[in-house]
């Protein structure tokens, strides 16, 4: 998959662009706060209309209207061009497919995917649990609609059961709810299982590559509540309704996961320093890019928003060549990568908003 063409109008501190990305290598360069990531951003929406900075619309709203619009031309091996146009309002957002409604964002999702690579992800080795939790799911959410529509169901029906314990519903009410819950939260904990250990055997060999094989990568999926069959998860809730009815709020759960990750078997939230923390986060987004192209035969588009800032110059320039030249990266920083001079870069000046 490739981003053609991009245009943007009131978004964030973009007032309107347009934007040729008809190139496999493009570096956005300018000072910092000029929209530089902004505009990665906006790539982004194409996914799953989730910004990976914020979950307000309000947010990625400029001044000079009520609504962001944005339109993107893409090629892809499978849906051959297409035209994506979406408009983003206070209070939800509209996407169109070569000028057809998308009724469903579950239909949506996943069909042309992107993988950040953001100084934001060094919280994915040393922030909480629900980092983590928010970026193997949106990963898991653009591979697999039953996964997204078994998460958005689990989420929804946690708040609901939140609500009736705060209304201090009876037993035989709270009873009958959560029999609803037991599916969504079995297929679940199954898909991060299964995928988990796939992506790790990928992301194992490119964090040896980054490193030069002097370290050893390891994630462990830590569940918070054993569901291994039908009726698991219903009778813990059962089990722990007395206790969450005190605390007013659900307990145990997916929702409450952990994936734990070590270098050489220690933490590395402890004892990586910078450099490995970063280099942890990269093998994990190469392995994506790896998963898509082994799993679905095509590359996601790559989004690097100063993501190698941490990592010293070996390993920088080792993460170059990893990659593939068929891989479309929309990049930014300060200066160009310093590469074997076999890709050419397209670099746009990035200015207030401006682009030139």
């Amino acid at each position: 998959m490739k981003f053609k063409k991009i245009s943007l109008s009131n978004y964030r501190n973009i007032e309107l662009a347009h934007l040729d990305l008809d190139s496999p290598r493009i570096f956005l360069h300018g000072a910092n706060g000029q929209g530089k990531t902004n505009l990665l951003e906006a790539l982004g929406l194409a996914t799953a209309l989730r910004p990976f900075r914020t979950h307000e619309n309000r947010v990625m709203i400029g001044p000079h209207s009520d609504f962001s619009e944005l339109r993107y031309e893409i090629e892809h091996e499978d849906l051959g061009e297409t035209v994506l146009r979406a408009r983003i309002k206070k209070t939800g957002k509209e996407v169109w497919i070569d000028d057809e409604p998308v009724q469903r964002l579950s239909d949506f999702v996943g069909r042309y995917p992107t993988v950040i690579l953001s100084s934001n992800d060094m919280q994915l080795t040393r922030g909480a649990p629900g980092n983590r939790r928010r970026y193997f799911d949106a990963f898991l959410c653009g591979i697999d609609k039953g996964y997204y529509n078994a998460l958005q169901t689990f989420q929804k029906l946690v708040q609901e059961r939140n609500a009736l314990l705060k209304q201090e519903e009876k037993p035989s009410v709270l009873a009958a709810f959560e029999a609803q819950m037991d599916e969504p939260a079995l297929s679940i904990c199954r898909s991060r299982e299964r995928v988990l250990e796939e992506l790790l055997k990928l992301a194992k060999t490119f964090h040896a590559d980054l490193s030069e094989e002097s370290e050893s990568l390891g994630i462990d999926y830590k569940k918070n509540a054993e569901i291994q069959e039908k009726g698991d998860y219903i009778a813990l809730l059962e089990k722990t309704r007395k206790r969450d009815s005190y605390l007013q709020t659900t307990g145990k759960g997916p929702h409450r996961d952990d994936f734990l990750i070590s270098l050489d078997g220690r933490p590395a939230d402890d004892f990586a320093s910078e450099g490995q923390q970063r280099s942890i986060t990269l093998a994990l987004s190469l392995a994506i890019i790896e998963y898509w192209r082994v799993q679905f035969g095509f590359l996601p588009v790559a989004l690097a928003d100063d993501a190698l800032s941490e990592l010293d110059s070996s390993r920088r320039d080792r993460f170059w060549r990893t990659l593939d030249p068929q891989l479309q990266i929309v990049a930014t920083g300060t200066q160009l990568p310093n590469t074997d001079g076999s890709q050419d870069w397209k670099a746009i000046e990035v200015q207030n908003g401006v682009f030139r």
